[in-house]
């Protein structure tokens, strides 16, 4: 039951638009670190320049608006559309429907940011080793914005919105001038792992790895406990309180 949840929820997900859109995003990242090729770089400032296409257009711009998009549609759409009502008339525990959906939003963001990520390094003059780096940032972020955003699309009717202001307030303006506001960026969080992985500064964090990825996954875990309150809220027609 719980696999079959899984995959529809990512069928629902990857529609052809959504994907081709999204896809789209990922591609962009691939060719800027192609372009960036055509200078001739020498191969320190080739990697130097692919650390910094990681961290600020792979984890800054990429990760957050696929995470957004996704997140707030895995409940959201359904909410919207109507067909939540069909699985929450099934036997399943709402706590349960909500793990699924947001294990399905994490390994659907994971699945188009984590390859590109690790492509557009690779491509820009990294090596495996950063591809990696990236790829373990984007798994660590994913899985905070996705928590994140599905609690907000059970919160409140314009998720999407809200996401894209916070991504643009909180983690690119509030969290980039304010030092003791970074233990709870998303982005920061993102980037210590990756650069705990790298481990010579190539991806430029503020955080220790450690802290980072604890508060990270309390964040989720109060995100999804928020997601499953709310989810529990929601009444059938014939329902009685």
């Amino acid at each position: 039951m719980i696999g079959t949840l899984v995959s529809l929820t990512i069928r629902g997900l990857l529609n052809r638009r959504r994907t081709l859109l999204l896809a789209l995003v990922g591609i962009l990242l691939i060719v800027v670190g192609a372009l960036s090729r055509l200078a001739d770089p020498s191969a320190d400032e080739a990697l130097t320049f692919s650390g910094r296409l990681l961290a600020d257009f792979g984890i800054g711009v990429v990760l957050p608006l696929v995470a957004v998009v996704i997140g707030t549609a895995a409940v959201g759409s359904e909410l919207e559309d109507g067909t939540l009502v069909y699985l929450l008339a099934k036997p399943i525990p709402r706590w349960l429907l909500a793990v699924v959906k947001l294990l399905a939003a994490w390994v659907t963001v994971v699945a188009l940011v984590a390859p590109a990520l690790a492509i557009g390094a690779l491509v820009a003059g990294g090596d495996a080793q950063l591809a990696l780096a990236g790829a373990a940032a984007a798994t660590v972020g994913a899985l905070e914005y996705v928590a994140i955003f599905l609690a907000l699309s059970l919160v409140t009717g314009r998720a999407l919105v809200i996401g894209l202001a916070y991504v643009v307030v909180w983690e690119s303006v509030i969290a980039g001038l304010f030092a003791g506001t970074r233990i709870l960026s998303v982005r920061q969080h993102a980037l210590a792992i990756g650069d705990a992985v790298r481990g010579d500064g190539i991806v430029p964090s503020t955080l220790d790895a450690g802290p980072a990825l604890g508060v990270a996954l309390l964040v989720a875990v109060l995100a999804a406990v928020i997601a499953v309150r709310n989810l529990e809220r929601v009444e059938l027609r014939g329902e009685t309180g």
